[in-house]
């Protein structure tokens, strides 16, 4: 083969390579949502209101296509979406213990039947999950957010953190009895970030 269509060869394969990298990429950045139907919808979403004088969600998420027709679909309808780089899960959390906003509340009992939907963003998926819920406080355009733990077969989330107040280490011990070498650590403070302790758990305390 010549030196000339070796180069060629070459350069195709660099091209392909470099395409293929690029749509994978772009598969992993696109947005979605995916109905209670089962059904994943590809498009631009829309789940915060930029528009209005304070920020706020909207009542309806929205998917814009290619063409940028929007489609609005009530909360209950979705099951999940993909937004801003971040993909986001329903939750049903009882009414009448946590609403999810109440900043001390250590538990979140699931209550499919009665309770008041959340969209929890997700941080990482294992043994244990960690969530973000997130809400904003009337008259208040900034986004807030807590920490929420679910180990795969628990039917409640707990709170982790107290934001800039650091780790709610005594629900974090109670929560991770399974573990006695993270509560001691828990208990040394040798962990500072909610995702390090998740990290710690599934990498270490699970068989």
């Amino acid at each position: 083969m010549s030196k000339t269509k070796t180069l060629f060869f070459f350069f195709m394969l660099v091209l392909l390579s470099a395409n293929t990298f690029l749509s994978a990429q772009n598969s992993n950045q696109r947005e979605y949502l995916v109905l209670q139907t089962g059904d994943t919808l590809y498009g631009t979403v829309g789940y915060i209101n930029e528009k209005g004088v304070g920020r706020d969600f909207y009542k309806k998420i929205r998917l814009a296509d290619a063409q940028g027709k929007t489609k609005k679909y009530k909360w209950k309808q979705v099951s999940g979406f993909r937004w801003d780089g971040f993909d986001y899960e329903s939750f049903w959390l009882s009414k009448s213990s946590p609403s999810g906003l109440t900043l001390t509340e250590p538990r979140h009992d699931i209550d499919y039947s009665d309770g008041t939907q959340f969209f929890l963003r997700v941080v990482s998926k294992g043994a244990v999950s960690h969530y973000e819920l997130e809400w904003f406080n009337q008259g208040n355009s900034t986004l807030w957010s807590k920490a929420l733990l679910k180990k795969t077969k628990d039917k409640f989330l707990i709170r982790a953190d107290l934001g800039l107040l650091g780790l709610k280490r005594k629900v974090l011990r109670n929560y991770f009895s399974d573990c006695p070498e993270l509560q001691e650590k828990l208990a040394e403070k040798q962990f500072k970030k909610v995702r390090e302790v998740v990290a710690f758990y599934n990498g270490n305390c699970v068989e």
